[in-house]
């Protein structure tokens, strides 16, 4: 109670050269209070190696989740992008699916447009790269620009294995969502909560924080993720309609780390040297997760505007 009373006093940002697991062993005297705070930090972060991990995202998580509760979207997040989508055809914007960018065109150090795989090109005045930092390196002079390298080659990426599955009913209902304090597994019934699930039906999301430094070994990670469903959800394989694992998603494209100063250390949108080139996503500015993403977009939008005024 006492971490927690004092809790949205603490200004995060003094926090972003210290890791998650020394922060912990500063502030948290009791071994139990301590392991719960560790468990909940690797599934806040998406990472298992909590010596890594900066203590600002983990005490900036946690304020903002004693402020805001969690919000299951009915339909999932292909709703979110569902409206996005709609609200980009209403302003007039063209959108070609099943088409991929191999290059961003670029001439005296200024942007000119994209290159799609057919060859041909698209004539633009401004460029926004909203992909994970690896793609948005290949785009730009075949992944050689160096100063592009120099901001993605040392970021870590914070990667999970994930189980899903799809059942006719949900075995045990008492344990929807389930923290396991030993080992970095996490699992969550969404179904309880937002109609994703056909009447009756359930759907599960299982996963295993990875550790950015150790290569892993995906077979035991998937038996790591059914053992836990075997003892939460026994009886789920009699019931399974479906199943998608899937070894190293990558839950976020640049982890902020204690050594790079946290949340400070992320890149800028600008892409250095050429002009109007740009940089969007979940690894660009200060937040997690969506915050980024929908963030540096702002941003980048704002500064768009802002050049084509002048």
């Amino acid at each position: 109670m006492s971490i927690f009373s004092t809790l949205p006093r603490l200004k995060a940002e003094s926090l972003a050269h210290v890791s998650v697991q020394k922060w912990l062993e500063q502030t948290i005297k009791h071994p139990v209070d301590r392991q719960i705070l560790a468990s909940t930090a690797r599934v806040f972060t998406y990472c298992s190696n909590l010596n890594l991990v900066s203590a600002e995202v983990f005490v900036k998580k946690l304020q903002l989740s004693l402020k805001h509760p969690v919000l299951y979207l009915d339909g999932g997040w292909q709703t979110l992008v569902d409206g996005l989508h709609q609200a980009a055809l209403q302003a007039g914007v063209q959108i070609r699916s099943g088409t991929r960018v191999t290059a961003v065109c670029s001439q005296d150090d200024q942007v000119r447009g994209v290159q799609l795989s057919d060859e041909t090109e698209v004539t633009a005045s401004f460029v926004v790269l909203a992909t994970g930092p690896d793609d948005a390196g290949k785009l730009v002079d075949g992944g050689a620009y160096t100063p592009l390298r120099e901001i993605i080659d040392p970021l870590i990426p914070a990667r999970v294995a994930c189980l899903d599955v799809a059942l006719r009913r949900l075995p045990e209902p008492r344990y929807p969502v389930v923290q396991d304090l030993e080992h970095p597994r996490f699992l969550s019934a969404q179904s309880v909560y937002a109609r994703i699930a056909p009447q009756g039906g359930a759907m599960i999301s299982t996963f295993k924080m990875l550790d950015p430094t150790q290569p892993g070994d995906p077979k035991q990670d998937e038996q790591a993720l059914e053992e836990l469903l075997d003892i939460v959800q026994p009886g789920w394989r009699e019931v399974l309609v479906r199943r998608s694992f899937l070894p190293h998603i990558e839950a976020i494209g640049m982890l902020p780390t204690a050594r790079a100063g946290g949340y400070a250390g992320r890149p800028e949108p600008e892409v250095p040297g050429i002009a109007h080139l740009y940089l969007a996503g979940d690894w660009i500015g200060a937040g997690f997760l969506s915050d980024p993403s929908m963030g540096s977009a702002r941003q980048v939008a704002q500064q768009i505007l802002a050049d084509n005024r002048r």
